[in-house]
């Protein structure tokens, strides 16, 4: 039983670990795809105007 505990204590100390990594990973893609999508809309932005200024 105490060795099966020492198992499960282990499990859990390595799945904390891993929710911890996974937020951090989760919360860095979010700042990610934020900066992508300003930078995609002020391109489209600036499209616009270059095909306005040769139409």
């Amino acid at each position: 039983m105490r060795k099966q505990s020492s198992l499960l204590r282990k499990q859990y100390a390595f799945l904390l670990a891993e929710s911890t990594e996974m937020r951090k990973q989760s919360s860095l893609l979010r700042k990610q795809y934020a900066f992508l999508l300003a930078e995609y809309t002020e391109m489209r932005k600036q499209s616009s105007i270059l095909r306005k200024q040769y139409a």
